[in-house]
């Protein structure tokens, strides 16, 4: 096939067999295809080039995207590069000439059955023109339990690919005798040295952790658009000179002044370029300047971590007194636990302003966590959150080439049941039991989701959808008499779709301080899809009115792919 001339015909033949292993093998929709003319110059035009099989209509779907069958629906969230993957409490390496990339997905069942969604398999690890087909490996996968029906579950493993492989494949069929998807996964290009701990039986000693920790953490000052500066901290993973942070730090800067302090006394000030932040996590990547090796932590397991576990959490913190030269505080970690889609690490060890984006280090030097926020209520002391090394090895390479291009965002905390797409520039600012909102770095727009937990107010209407837009439209009139605002103009108010998709489209401008610009405001309103009659969901997207044009789209995009 690859030696044929463009614009030649060819004939091919793909068999496989339910002894075979390869493709799925016991689908009999897989189990045998043939074709009989394709251009050569078109290979993989159609077809996937590994398999063979032809593509679902509309070709490839890509990390992100959902598949729908009648009922039920697939979605690849994310794939990473990983640099281990864990195993009923074993670590493992890939194989020499394999590395391994980590999905995870999201399944809905609303057939009325039991489902069950099987991948396909490539033992002899196929690759064609750089592509891999992925490999099955060892590990709990979403087929190991049917999905109930009325229900989703999120699931993630880790696969083999080639080393060689720019370009992934995976293949799953829905199960139930569905026809199969293919989705085309792009790997990361760039990928830094950062790797998992070296085994250490033996405690360092405090002067020994000191030596190995201060040459790879860096004050970080950025300034970001708004001229605002502020500074916090960041330690190096890889020797070419990654350094990670949280996104707080560096804000919107495209360039920060990273101080680094040697073990001599002596202040380095190297300027750093951001190269991607998180969306969902609070992580940033900078690179520091080329044509030197630097000091580099290594990434613990922090699946590994538990309560008791001693650590220290280093960084800068922001006083006139300490400010100038890293400072290190001991303690433990309290717990574990899971913020929306992010683990993290809770510990007493003291984190102070400007400890931001320093890591969380165990007595064997390696990072556990990432230093991120403190709790300061008089009802809970010495309470700092740290987000999960494992967090940063998966997201990493992302991170460095540019940062996710979307986010889907699911509150998990609190198991709502709904999704939203968040594109790359913006960022989660708060997630709450009643308000969850996002911002864009460009600071002339906003989205937020308000849910309403308790409709039983409205259970004498017969149409509580209705009556919750009619409610909401009468509340936004009140509040605009109420607070004085200056502009207020309701737009339209609109019944979208039918059935199980039907929602209220509210539009409207509004200025409520002379300070704030006017905004075009798109709300929709509609009910939880398993609890229809005792919550209800508005999504608020709002953008300045004269910067419509630049960013309504964002907008529209944030709106539009909101599923609940």
């Amino acid at each position: 096939v690859k030696g044929l001339n463009g614009g030649d015909d060819h004939h091919a033949i793909i068999r496989a067999t339910d002894t075979s292993n390869r493709f799925g093998g016991g689908y009999s929709v897989w189990s045998g295809w043939s074709a009989a003319v394709q251009p050569a110059g078109q290979h993989g035009e159609g077809f996937c080039p590994i398999t063979g099989l032809p593509l679902p209509e509309g070709g490839y779907l890509s990390v992100g995207d959902t598949y729908r069958w009648t009922n039920a629906s697939f979605r690849l969230d994310s794939a990473t590069i990983v640099p281990s993957k864990t195993y009923l409490g074993e670590t493992y390496t890939p194989n020499v000439g394999n590395k391994y990339i980590r999905l995870c997905s999201t399944f809905t069942n609303r057939t009325g059955d039991d489902w069950n969604f099987e991948p396909g398999t490539d033992n002899n690890l196929s690759t064609d023109a750089g592509i891999g087909f992925l490999t099955y490996s060892d590990g709990d996968w979403i087929e190991m339990t049917p999905v109930p029906n009325g229900e989703t579950e999120l699931a993630c493993d880790v696969w083999y690919i080639p080393e060689s492989s720019a370009v992934a494949v995976y293949a799953l069929s829905g199960g139930n005798a569905s026809e199969p998807i293919l989705y085309r996964i792009d790997l990361p290009a760039r990928e830094t040295s950062a790797t998992l701990a070296p085994a250490r039986n033996t405690p360092l000693t405090g002067e020994d952790l000191t030596r190995h920790v201060k040459p790879a953490l860096g004050q970080i000052v950025a300034t970001n658009s708004h001229g605002e500066t502020g500074s916090g901290t960041g330690f190096i993973v890889g020797a070419n000179g990654i350094l990670v942070t949280n996104r707080h730090v560096v804000e919107d800067a495209q360039t920060v002044e990273v101080r680094m302090n040697t073990l001599d006394g002596r202040t380095e000030r190297l300027t750093g370029t951001v190269l991607g932040r998180g969306i969902l996590a609070d992580l940033a990547a900078v690179q520091l300047p080329s044509g030197r090796t630097y000091s580099a932590l290594p990434l613990a397991n922090s699946d590994e971590v538990f309560a008791t576990y001693e650590v220290t959490a280093w960084g800068y913190p922001g006083s006139s007194i300490s400010g100038s030269y890293p400072t290190a505080t001991r303690g433990i970690i309290s717990s574990k636990g899971i913020y929306g889609d992010l683990k993290f690490l809770q510990t007493d060890a003291a984190i102070n302003p400007g400890n931001s984006g320093g890591p969380l280090v165990d007595q064997f030097g390696n990072v556990v966590g990432v230093n991120t926020l403190v709790t300061r209520v008089e009802i809970a002391q010495n309470q700092g959150f740290a987000i999960a090394s494992n967090e940063v090895s998966n997201r990493l390479s992302s991170l460095i080439t540019g940062g996710p291009n979307s986010a889907t965002y699911r509150n998990l905390s609190y198991n709502y049941g709904y999704s939203v797409n968040i594109p790359r520039g913006w960022y989660l600012d708060e997630e709450g039991s009643r308000r969850t909102r996002f911002y864009p770095y460009h600071g002339k727009a906003r989205s937020s989701i308000t849910t309403w937990n308790d409709l039983s107010g409205l259970a004498g209407n017969a149409d509580i959808l209705a009556a919750l837009a009619d409610w909401r439209w009468r509340d936004l009139a009140d509040t605009a008499q109420e607070d004085s605002w200056i502009v207020y103009d309701a737009v339209s108010k609109t019944s979208v779709g039918t059935g199980s998709n039907r929602y209220y489209r509210l539009e409207y401008r509004f200025q409520s301080e002379a300070q704030y610009c006017v905004e075009d405001v798109v709300e929709t309103i509609t009910l939880s899809s398993s609890r229809p009659t005792d919550m209800g969901f508005s999504l608020m997207s709002t953008v300045c009115e004269q910067h419509r044009t630049q960013y309504g789209n964002e907008r529209d995009g944030i709106i539009n792919s909101f599923r609940w």
